[in-house]
């Protein structure tokens, strides 16, 4: 067995914690689960202990017991606030961590997850990465009304795949130096180093560049869950 010769470790962060019932306890002040401060509270708390990043939790519906999102139980945490949104404002109250909040490209527009994630990178200067999730759930799918039906699982990878892709060339759209600044000759950008990536899929077509400038990282982590079928 070979060795491993490095080890991440890092913090899965919802509502209140994993266990159903731990909203309850004094500790976790459920009075606070939406607002920033309990945000910065959990997360300066992992980048203590010393921990790589954190990862914030997100979905298209709210959590449910039941597949098919319907259970009618009061005792569970419902609601949660925007993945990405809350990463940028705890982003600034930490130095060290990474913030890799969770983003479903179903139904999601690629060019605006490329331009939160960037926006994301620049204001935790170059901690930031992305969570993709898919979702074939049809409960879901009622929030948007642009299909007639669920993808199939196969077509939502395949969705997942170009919208990675698509995010990714948006990302390498602004080249390193394609920013001037230079007062005294009034150039802030170099516009021949901007280009477009014409990409042209079968579930998305985008010409671009990104409205963004180039990600400090420049190409931020993209991620999966291991537990996730993707």
């Amino acid at each position: 067995m070979s060795a491993v010769s490095e080890i991440h470790l890092a913090v899965a962060l919802d509502g209140a914690g994993g266990h159903p019932v731990a909203w309850r306890e004094p500790g976790d002040r459920p009075a606070e689960l939406f607002t920033a401060r309990h945000w910065a509270g959990v997360v300066a708390e992992a980048e203590a202990g010393l921990l790589d990043f954190v990862s914030f939790d997100d979905a298209l519906a709210l959590q449910s017991a039941s597949p098919g999102g319907q259970d009618e139980r009061t005792d569970r945490v419902r609601g949660r606030l925007d993945a990405v949104l809350t990463a940028a404002r705890v982003a600034p109250l930490t130095r060290h961590i990474g913030l890799v909040p969770a983003v479903t490209a179903t139904h999601t527009e690629p060019f605006h997850v490329s331009k939160a994630v960037a926006t994301l990178d620049h204001v935790s200067r170059g901690r930031a990465g992305l969570d993709v999730r898919i979702s074939g759930l049809p409960h879901e799918e009622r929030h948007f009304g642009r299909r007639t039906a669920p993808l199939q699982e196969d077509e939502l990878h395949e969705e997942a795949a170009d919208h990675v892709e698509v995010v990714r060339r948006l990302w390498d759209s602004w080249e390193d130096d394609a920013e001037i600044r230079d007062v005294a000759t009034g150039r802030f950008v170099d516009r021949h180093k901007l280009h477009y990536i014409d990409f042209e899929g079968r579930h998305f077509s985008v010409r671009g560049p990104s409205i963004t400038p180039r990600p400090p990282q420049g190409q931020p982590v993209v991620t999966v869950r291991a537990t996730d079928s993707a």
